[in-house]
C-alpha cells in the first residue's frame, strides 16, 4: 500500500471518529450538558443542522469523494459555529491529513 493511501486511510478514521463525537456532543447539548456556554440557545435548528453535518461527515468517512477534505473543512468549521467544538476540532484535523496527501 503507497503511503498516500494510508494517509487517506488515517483521514478516513479521524472523520468517522469525529462524526461519532459530534453526534455524541450534539445529544449532549440537547439534554443541556453542554461543553460550550453558548450552546443550545440558538435552538432546535441549529442541533438538527448539527446532527446532519455529524452524520454526513461519517458519510464522507466511509464512502470518500473527490474533494472530501474541503468538504470536511467547511462541516468542521460548520460544526464549531454550532458549538460542537471537540467534534470539530477532530473533523478538521482530518481534514488537514487530508489535504497533506
Amino acid at each position: 500500500m503507497s503511503e498516500i493511501q494510508e494517509t487517506d486511510k488515517v483521514m478516513r478514521v479521524f472523520a468517522v471518529i469525529g462524526g461519532i463525537v459530534s453526534i455524541i456532543e450534539t445529544i449532549l447539548i440537547m439534554t443541556g450538558t453542554a461543553i460550550l456556554p453558548y450552546a443550545g440557545i440558538w435552538g432546535i435548528w441549529v442541533l438538527i443542522l448539527s446532527l446532519l453535518a455529524s452524520v454526513l461527515v461519517m458519510v464522507l468517512g466511509i464512502r470518500p469523494i473527490h474533494y472530501t477534505p474541503t468538504f470536511l473543512g467547511i462541516l468542521g468549521v460548520g460544526l464549531i459555529v454550532c458549538a460542537v467544538l471537540i467534534g470539530g476540532i477532530i473533523v478538521l484535523l482530518a481534514t488537514l491529513i487530508g489535504a497533506i496527501s
